[in-house]
């Protein structure tokens, strides 16, 4: 009687386990990442204060680089099946550098996040998508969704729209609140839709922690996907991004005196509530077998025309590139990126760049690209090489060559 027992024991925890095993099978965690790294070559580095712009320079130089394609990072994401096709799920990353093994990087209030690309949960189902916590802002989607160059760390539509916020001559960089758009929010609800007719909406509200509209955001993205055919477009609009930066600068202009340099700063018309940032942007790229062919308009806007000296209100950038596959481990791109600043008449940038990836797997890279920039005007500090400022007023060479790997 008592082996009896025991079987039927056995045989019941048996059947209790086998019951839960399909609920553990409906959540997952995973963890992914990136490793990025390379040798860069650059004719001018900035020595000013990171983005603002500066005549100051120094000459030709060869550095380790990490991210050359794109930033080294890791993170966790997982999801959980709560049953009638309603998920949970969460998504955590942050930024790697491969050479000194540094993690995290800068949030939008200037102090550093381990988890600065994405900490977000949410949920999922037949509704659409909804994400709440740090986040790329959907300026992202829309800039990679168009852009030839996939907004490579080298050369693409993020090193221009980075090139526009220094020639607002208001950011400095070592926050993500930046001075035209931005690629991460903090405090951010975002809800994407489902696809409709091949159309995909992105709605993302971001809190500023002053209460009300101050420090606010908000923005809306279409994104069109089919038959090799897409399309973006995006409505970004900010307050308060340039009031930190401001005080900061009109506190060093006046030896140091925060209480001066906060005046000085609202005297000039920055406050949490100005609404200094918006962007728009319409964008088209169109594939067909080996070839791609893509462009894209973007308009940054300051709307209250609260900006330093020397600075812009108004900036216009455009671009148009190429893209070929002669076979499906080769990919080779050229674009052509053009920043045109309304405010100080003649003061534009350019950069043109030719990249070439070859696949050792579908994990594995190497890549080849090189640019040439040129900068006119003493607020043109656009720089190839995302993360590396250079002097304004000065033309740039780089070339960059790396191995990046998936995980």
């Amino acid at each position: 009687m008592k082996a009896s027992k025991q079987t039927a024991v056995k045989a019941a925890l048996g059947l209790a386990l086998a019951s839960a095993l399909p609920a553990f099978a409906q959540s997952s965690v995973t963890m992914s990442g990136v490793v990025d790294a390379g040798l860069l070559s650059m004719s001018n580095y900035s020595k000013g204060v990171g983005y603002l712009p500066t005549k100051a320079h120094e000459g030709s130089d060869v550095r380790a680089k990490d991210g050359g394609l794109g930033s080294s990072h890791f993170g966790f994401k997982g999801t959980e099946d709560l049953g009638g096709g309603l998920r949970a799920n969460f998504d955590v990353r942050g930024n790697l550098n491969v050479f000194n093994g540094t993690t995290g990087g800068p949030n939008s209030s200037t102090t550093n996040s381990f988890f600065n690309q994405m900490a977000t949960v949410g949920l999922s189902g037949d509704f659409g998508d909804v994400k709440l916590g740090r986040q790329f802002s959907p300026v992202a989607w829309a800039m990679m969704h168009t852009d030839v160059r996939g907004m490579r760390y080298f050369g693409s539509t993020l090193t221009a729209l980075v090139g526009m916020n220094a020639a607002s001559s208001s950011w400095i960089g070592n926050n993500s609140n930046s001075a035209y758009g931005t690629i991460y929010n903090d405090n951010t609800v975002r809800y994407t839709t489902p696809t409709w007719a091949n159309l995909t909406f992105d709605f993302a509200y971001s809190f500023g922690e002053g209460g009300g509209k101050a420090n606010s955001q908000q923005s809306v993205t279409a994104l069109y996907t089919a038959n090799g055919l897409k399309l973006s477009a995006l409505y970004y609009n900010g307050y308060g991004n340039n009031y930190g930066t401001a005080v900061a600068l009109y506190t060093a202009a006046n030896k140091g005196d925060a209480a001066a340099g906060q005046r000085a700063a609202q005297a000039a018309g920055f406050s949490p509530t100005a609404n200094t940032n918006r962007l728009y942007q319409v964008g088209a790229l169109y594939n067909w077998g080996t070839y791609t062919v893509g462009g894209q308009y973007f308009m940054a806007r300051n709307p209250d025309h609260v900006y330093m000296p020397g600075g812009s209100d108004s900036l216009d950038m455009w671009n148009i590139g190429v893209g070929w596959k002669p076979v499906p481990k080769i990919n080779l791109t050229a674009a052509y990126y053009q920043t045109n600043d309304n405010r100080n008449a003649g003061h534009k940038s350019t950069q043109f760049v030719v990249g070439g990836e070859y696949l050792l797997s579908k994990r594995t890279w190497l890549y080849l690209q090189g640019a040439a920039v040129t900068n006119k005007g003493d607020n043109m500090a656009l720089s190839p090489m995302y993360a590396t400022p250079v002097a304004a007023g000065k033309n740039v060479h780089a070339f960059m060559a790396g191995v990046r790997h998936n995980f």
